[in-house]
């Protein structure tokens, strides 16, 4: 028996970010909209979530919100992982990996977290499409929209679309 399918309403938002995440190219740019245009990740997987169902959301609210919880629960553990990932161990780097992978577990607890309480919040708004969802994420977090910006962001759109 295959997973959920896309009309299939059992699928969670955390099935939804899981199948989301594993295809090609969707990671890496899960990356760059963090790593080089500070954009929670979290919150455009809920955008594209709503989407999907055809829920809407306030976007700055849900921006704030989501902003909060990933400075709260996701931040200390990717920077612990981070750090003992750019500075080599020479002394036990076993157990130091060992240490690497539970961070890189609580930051996906966290995340799962974050993603539910998104979606259980009373934050409604229009539905809209995936791209205009991850349009108005990326203006309520007052990031300028730059053509490679936007090539990411329909990219993302579509690969939501195929969930």
């Amino acid at each position: 028996m295959s997973g959920p399918s896309k009309r299939d309403p059992s699928l969670t938002i955390w099935d939804f970010a899981l199948a989301f995440y594993a295809q090609d190219g969707v990671e890496a740019d899960c990356l760059t909209a963090q790593d080089r245009y500070g954009l929670d990740v979290t919150y455009l997987i809920f955008a594209l979530y709503r989407a999907r169902l055809g829920q809407g959301f306030e976007a700055t609210d849900t921006q704030h919100l989501a902003q909060k919880l990933t400075r709260q629960l996701v931040t200390p553990a990717r920077q612990r992982r981070r750090a003992l990932k750019s500075k080599p161990q020479t002394e036990a780097p076993a157990l130091v990996a060992e240490i690497r992978v539970q961070l890189l577990a609580a930051e996906l607890a966290s995340e799962q977290t974050i993603l539910q309480i998104l979606h259980l919040s009373e934050i409604k708004g229009q539905p809209l499409n995936g791209y205009d969802g991850l349009i108005q994420c990326v203006r309520a977090a007052h990031v300028p929209l730059d053509a490679a910006l936007d090539a990411l962001l329909k990219r993302l759109a579509h690969a939501g679309q195929s969930v």
